[in-house]
Order: structure tokens, then sequence, then C-alpha cells
């Protein structure tokens, strides 16, 4: 599998990211319940190949990947961005290792209303806010999953967008105290242009998991044929 090129590219892709989401939880929320204890989450971004994706969206997604970076901070707060192909926007997931966000990050997350407020508060360059429409609760069967999603557009660059904010609980270790509202991992989308319907985006974000197995992760990665860069 070949690693991805234009690494200035994608630099300019992260530039756009981090300013269209600047309202993002993920980046400087405690990890705990101390509110003095920020996660400070490095500027940088990594290239990496896709066979080191923190989840295995690689394998499930429907869209074809553009490019793909890492960083991590402090309290072990694992970031992937994707961009695609012939879309504009990206996909940010993040997560934490060995614990979870904070039960204020939980009630947000399962909030319709600060969802809305989040989503309009988003924009993609040459755009302005979003003009969001009806909001959805995310349901992919388990419980402890929360989120909504929506359609949006910003006239008259992006017409037909994808948004959505999900938590979900990804490795339930029992040496981890947690309430059962506790999330570990955040994964957000803003994605606009010519997108599959919402029954294959809400499939595809159903199916997400932690790598577990790295080994068999990049075998079955390499006999994939979705997804690659």
């Amino acid at each position: 599998m070949a690693r991805h090129a234009g690494r200035g590219k994608f630099a300019l892709w992260v530039l756009t990211v981090m300013a269209a989401a600047a309202l993002t939880a993920c980046a400087s929320e405690p990890v705990d319940d101390d509110p003095g204890k920020l996660v400070d989450m490095p500027l940088d971004w990594d290239d990496i190949d896709l066979a080191e994706a923190d989840l295995t969206l690689p394998l499930v997604t429907p869209l074809e990947i553009n490019t793909l970076g890492k960083r991590v901070g402090e309290g072990q707060v694992f970031e992937n961005l994707y961009t695609f192909q012939g879309l504009r926007g990206y996909l940010l997931t993040s997560r934490i290792a060995f614990g979870h966000y904070t039960n204020r990050v939980s009630d947000e997350l399962r909030t319709g209303r600060v969802f809305y407020d989040y989503a309009e508060e988003l924009s993609l360059p040459p755009g302005g806010k979003m003009k969001v429409e009806s909001i959805h609760r995310f349901e992919n069967g388990d419980p402890r999953t929360k989120g909504f999603y929506t359609r949006a557009a910003a006239e008259p660059y992006h017409s037909s967008c994808f948004i959505a904010r999900i938590g979900y609980l990804m490795v339930d270790y029992a040496s981890i105290e947690r309430t059962p509202e506790s999330v570990d991992t955040i994964v957000e989308v803003l994605l606009c242009g010519k997108l599959p319907s919402d029954e294959v985006m809400l499939a595809f974000l159903g199916k997400l998991k932690a790598v577990e197995n790295r080994a068999e992760f990049r075998q079955r990665l390499s006999k994939s044929t979705i997804g690659t860069i």
C-alpha cells in the first residue's frame, strides 16, 4: 500500500480543518474531571499509512481516502484526520486510549441543542456558516453510543454537506472506573460534495471500531480495495 504524497497539500488541508473545527472539544477537553488538567494537543500532524489508522475506518468507509494524518496529545489522546477524494471537508477521530472523556462531554454529545449550535458554527472555506437542516439522533444499536447528524449547506459553494458528532465507547476496560455514559472516542464529520445517502453514511459510522489486533488489521487492509489511497 502506497503512502500518500503531497505533504504540502495535506498541511494546507490541516489549516482549513483547524479553522473549521475551532469548536471541537476533543483537542481541549480535560481527560478527567480535574478542570485544571487540559489535553495539550500538538499543532503538527504526521502523514501516515492507512495501516497505522487508530480505528477500522479504512476497512469500512464507502469513501475513497485522500489523506490521513495523526497526532498524539497529552493524556494519550490519539487523533486521526481524514480527507476524501472529490469531497471538501474532513473526518476527525479522537480516542483516549486508556480512559474516557469527562461527564460534561458525554452530556453535550446527547444534547440536541448543543449539536445544533456546534453544526451551525462550522464553516468550510470559501463558504460561511452552515445552514443546518433538521438534526437526527445517531443510533448504531449500542446504548453507549451517543450523538447526532444532519444535512447542511453553505451556499453558493457548498450545497450538500453531511455533519455528525458522535461519541463511542470503543474499549471497555474492567480496570477503568467509569459511568454508564462514558465515551472514549469522538468522531466528527464535516463533508461537502457528492455524498452517499444518509443510510450509507450512517451504516459506515455505525461499524467503526478500535484497531486492537494490528497484524490482523494490516492483513485485512492489504486485501481491501475500499478506502485505498
